[in-house]
């Protein structure tokens, strides 16, 4: 378990709706156990290998 404060927070112009964030528009993801959600679905699993350059 991680615990720690959120001293700043930063978003552009667009991603705001009356001066706040709006979650639907900053896209966020999220590591949750074992692995990356959007707001909606899974996206990633932490323990699935990088198929990038060899």
């Amino acid at each position: 378990m991680f615990l720690g404060e959120i001293v700043a927070a930063y978003a552009d112009e667009e991603c705001l709706e009356e001066g706040r964030p709006n979650a639907a528009k900053v896209k966020p993801t999220i590591l949750m156990d074992s692995g990356y959600f959007d707001i909606n679905s899974r996206v990633g699993s932490i323990f699935k290998a990088c198929s990038g350059n060899k």
